[in-house]
């Protein structure tokens, strides 16, 4: 069949615009398979930058806790006697010995090692409260009571935190209020020394009424008023928080 001119100017036409059609076609499906890939990839993006921004702002409040943590550790810690050599400990005990004339006979310390530091709290026993109930109209008794008893349980749950302790066993001998002196010296320092238990061997510190006429001057210097004993102290001692390097 012969086709007339216009036949064949429409059908060359037609078919530049179905290859014009199929090369567009070609094109744009990739692209749009692109820009879908594109919309996916900016989603998850803008939900990592969300976290990460999240995670940005929390930066100095972290670093603000970490900071304050730190500063209550070290704060703690002053009350604690330092983590220091035996010989740094032992002239930490002889000021308090030598300033209240405590003959020392004989001083050792232990290496340190570690020990459990229980929390101090009181158990609350009210024995009264069943007579006085009656005469707790406003209830403030009961109410103190409970408070109390919130403290004990809560305090109770706590486990017992482990420290170094080093125990000094000293012997010597001294005055009765030479002694009492030094224990006051000793329960006036502000760090964790505990004075487990004293040991006197004359618990009379030999009265001048009661010393012997055999005794030499040196017999008597020693004791008349005097007596020896032994003296167990522990300390409690925890390492000193450094600075936190936080990138600064």
């Amino acid at each position: 069949m012969k086709l007339s001119y216009r036949d064949r100017v429409i059908l060359i036409v037609v078919l530049i615009i179905a290859i014009i059609a199929l090369v567009a076609i070609g094109l744009i499906r990739p692209t749009i398979k692109d820009i879908n890939t594109d919309k996916s990839t900016l989603e998850t993006t803008k939900q990592t930058w969300t976290e990460t921004e999240a995670k940005l702002n929390q930066i100095e409040p972290t670093k603000k806790r970490i900071t304050e943590k730190r500063d209550n550790a070290a704060k703690l810690a002053e009350y604690f006697t330092p983590e220091t050599l035996f010989s740094e400990q032992d002239q930490f005990l002889h000021k308090a010995l030598d300033d209240n004339d405590m003959y020392v006979i004989d001083l050792t310390m232990t290496d340190p090692e570690p020990a459990p530091l229980d929390f101090y709290y009181e158990n609350p026993h009210e024995l009264s409260y069943n007579l006085n109930q009656h005469a707790d109209l406003d209830g403030s008794m009961a109410k103190g009571l409970a408070e109390e008893l919130r403290e004990y349980l809560v305090l109770s749950e706590r486990t017992a935190q482990d420290v170094a302790t080093r125990t000094s066993t000293i012997q010597c001998r001294a005055k009765k209020e030479d002694l009492m002196n030094f224990l006051a010296d000793i329960k006036e320092m502000d760090t964790t020394v505990l004075v487990e238990s004293v040991t006197i061997d004359d618990y009379t510190f030999c009265p001048a009424e009661d010393a012997e006429e055999s005794w030499t001057p040196q017999e008597r210097a020693e004791k008349v008023d005097h007596s020896t004993m032994t003296i167990i102290i522990k300390f409690y001692s925890v390492p000193v928080p450094t600075a936190v390097d936080l990138g600064e």
